[in-house]
Protein backbone atom coordinates (compact mmCIF):
# COMPACT_ATOMS: atom_id res chain seq x y z
CA UNK A 1 0.00 0.00 0.00
CA UNK A 2 2.80 2.43 0.86
CA UNK A 3 4.41 1.61 -2.46
CA UNK A 4 1.18 2.50 -4.32
CA UNK A 5 0.92 5.83 -2.52
CA UNK A 6 4.56 6.61 -3.27
CA UNK A 7 4.08 5.77 -6.97
CA UNK A 8 0.96 7.95 -7.20
CA UNK A 9 2.71 10.83 -5.44
CA UNK A 10 5.75 10.59 -7.71
CA UNK A 11 3.59 10.30 -10.82
CA UNK A 12 1.57 13.35 -9.81
CA UNK A 13 4.75 15.35 -9.21
CA UNK A 14 6.23 14.23 -12.52
CA UNK A 15 3.10 15.24 -14.40
CA UNK A 16 3.01 18.59 -12.64
CA UNK A 17 -0.27 17.84 -10.91
CA UNK A 18 -0.55 19.92 -7.82
CA UNK A 19 -3.02 22.04 -5.97
CA UNK A 20 -0.65 25.00 -5.78
CA UNK A 21 -2.24 28.17 -7.10
CA UNK A 22 -5.71 26.66 -7.24
CA UNK A 23 -8.02 27.12 -4.32
CA UNK A 24 -11.68 27.75 -3.72
CA UNK A 25 -13.55 28.42 -0.54
CA UNK A 26 -16.70 26.34 -0.92
CA UNK A 27 -17.57 25.88 2.72
CA UNK A 28 -19.25 29.18 3.47
CA UNK A 29 -21.72 29.31 0.56
CA UNK A 30 -19.83 32.07 -1.22
CA UNK A 31 -17.81 32.25 -4.36
CA UNK A 32 -14.29 33.60 -4.21
CA UNK A 33 -15.01 36.56 -6.46
CA UNK A 34 -11.74 38.46 -6.56
CA UNK A 35 -11.84 39.10 -10.31
CA UNK A 36 -11.60 42.88 -10.77
CA UNK A 37 -14.06 42.66 -13.66
CA UNK A 38 -16.72 40.82 -11.62
CA UNK A 39 -19.97 42.70 -11.37
CA UNK A 40 -23.12 41.67 -9.50
CA UNK A 41 -25.12 42.85 -12.52
CA UNK A 42 -23.69 39.76 -14.28
CA UNK A 43 -24.94 37.41 -11.54
CA UNK A 44 -26.68 34.17 -12.43
CA UNK A 45 -28.87 32.00 -10.24
CA UNK A 46 -30.44 28.56 -10.53
CA UNK A 47 -32.75 26.84 -8.07
CA UNK A 48 -33.90 23.26 -7.51
CA UNK A 49 -35.78 21.18 -4.96
CA UNK A 50 -35.59 17.58 -3.81
CA UNK A 51 -39.34 17.61 -3.12
CA UNK A 52 -41.97 16.56 -5.64
CA UNK A 53 -42.62 19.92 -7.30
CA UNK A 54 -45.84 18.51 -8.80
CA UNK A 55 -47.35 17.77 -5.40
CA UNK A 56 -46.81 20.77 -3.14
CA UNK A 57 -49.21 21.51 -0.29
CA UNK A 58 -50.22 24.93 1.04
CA UNK A 59 -48.15 25.62 4.17
CA UNK A 60 -45.48 23.05 3.16
CA UNK A 61 -41.81 23.80 3.77
CA UNK A 62 -40.17 23.29 0.39
CA UNK A 63 -36.45 22.40 0.55
CA UNK A 64 -34.49 24.48 -1.95
CA UNK A 65 -30.89 24.51 -3.20
CA UNK A 66 -29.60 27.54 -5.08
CA UNK A 67 -26.48 27.88 -7.24
CA UNK A 68 -25.44 31.53 -7.51
CA UNK A 69 -22.60 32.88 -9.66
CA UNK A 70 -20.85 36.26 -9.63
CA UNK A 71 -22.35 37.22 -6.28
CA UNK A 72 -20.81 37.14 -2.80
CA UNK A 73 -23.77 36.03 -0.69
CA UNK A 74 -23.98 37.91 2.58
CA UNK A 75 -26.80 38.80 4.95
CA UNK A 76 -28.24 42.28 4.28
CA UNK A 77 -27.50 43.17 7.91
CA UNK A 78 -23.80 42.20 7.65
CA UNK A 79 -20.98 44.33 6.28
CA UNK A 80 -19.25 42.76 3.28
CA UNK A 81 -15.45 42.65 3.10
CA UNK A 82 -14.06 45.70 1.29
CA UNK A 83 -12.86 43.61 -1.66
CA UNK A 84 -16.34 42.04 -2.09
CA UNK A 85 -18.51 45.16 -1.91
CA UNK A 86 -19.13 45.34 -5.67
CA UNK A 87 -20.42 41.75 -5.78
CA UNK A 88 -22.10 41.50 -2.36
CA UNK A 89 -25.72 40.50 -2.40
CA UNK A 90 -28.44 38.23 -1.09
CA UNK A 91 -31.39 36.22 -2.38
CA UNK A 92 -35.06 37.08 -2.17
CA UNK A 93 -37.63 34.33 -2.65
CA UNK A 94 -41.11 35.10 -3.96
CA UNK A 95 -44.30 33.18 -4.71
CA UNK A 96 -45.84 33.73 -8.18
CA UNK A 97 -44.67 37.34 -8.68
CA UNK A 98 -42.06 39.75 -7.44
CA UNK A 99 -44.44 42.63 -6.76
CA UNK A 100 -45.40 41.26 -3.35
CA UNK A 101 -43.25 40.97 -0.24
CA UNK A 102 -40.67 38.17 -0.43
CA UNK A 103 -41.37 34.93 1.42
CA UNK A 104 -37.73 34.80 2.47
CA UNK A 105 -34.57 36.91 2.35
CA UNK A 106 -31.41 34.84 2.74
CA UNK A 107 -27.71 34.59 1.99
CA UNK A 108 -27.79 30.78 2.15
CA UNK A 109 -27.69 28.48 -0.85
CA UNK A 110 -29.65 25.76 0.97
CA UNK A 111 -32.88 26.56 2.79
CA UNK A 112 -36.59 25.79 3.06
CA UNK A 113 -39.28 28.18 1.92
CA UNK A 114 -42.84 27.85 3.17
CA UNK A 115 -45.53 27.77 0.52
CA UNK A 116 -48.22 30.28 1.56
CA UNK A 117 -51.15 28.66 3.41
CA UNK A 118 -53.45 30.67 1.12
CA UNK A 119 -51.98 29.16 -2.08
CA UNK A 120 -54.71 27.92 -4.37
CA UNK A 121 -54.69 24.57 -6.14
CA UNK A 122 -52.88 24.76 -9.48
CA UNK A 123 -49.65 25.83 -11.14
CA UNK A 124 -47.45 28.37 -9.36
CA UNK A 125 -43.87 29.64 -9.34
CA UNK A 126 -41.29 29.99 -6.61
CA UNK A 127 -39.02 32.79 -7.79
CA UNK A 128 -35.47 33.51 -6.66
CA UNK A 129 -33.95 36.91 -7.42
CA UNK A 130 -30.47 38.19 -6.60
CA UNK A 131 -30.45 41.58 -4.86
CA UNK A 132 -27.49 43.87 -4.36
CA UNK A 133 -26.34 44.35 -0.78
CA UNK A 134 -28.29 47.62 -0.59
CA UNK A 135 -31.49 45.76 -1.59
CA UNK A 136 -31.57 46.87 -5.22
CA UNK A 137 -32.88 44.01 -7.39
CA UNK A 138 -30.75 42.63 -10.22
CA UNK A 139 -31.98 40.94 -13.38
CA UNK A 140 -30.72 37.55 -12.12
CA UNK A 141 -33.83 35.47 -11.49
CA UNK A 142 -34.87 31.84 -11.63
CA UNK A 143 -38.39 30.45 -11.59
CA UNK A 144 -39.13 27.01 -10.13
CA UNK A 145 -42.46 25.64 -11.33
CA UNK A 146 -44.55 24.00 -8.62
CA UNK A 147 -48.04 22.51 -8.61
CA UNK A 148 -50.07 23.06 -5.48
CA UNK A 149 -52.46 20.21 -4.77
CA UNK A 150 -55.39 20.04 -2.39
CA UNK A 151 -54.35 19.63 1.20
CA UNK A 152 -55.56 16.32 2.53
CA UNK A 153 -56.92 16.39 6.05
CA UNK A 154 -57.69 13.46 8.29
CA UNK A 155 -61.27 13.11 9.36
CA UNK A 156 -62.33 11.39 12.50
Amino acid sequence: MRMAIAVITLASAALGLSSAGCSADIHDNTADVHDNTANIDDAKVEMSTTADANNVQPGQALPVVVAAQDVFLISPSATPPADQTAVAGHLQIYFDDMSSDPLLITASESFSVTIPATATVGDHKVICRVHKHDGTPTSATFELDVKVTAKVSASG
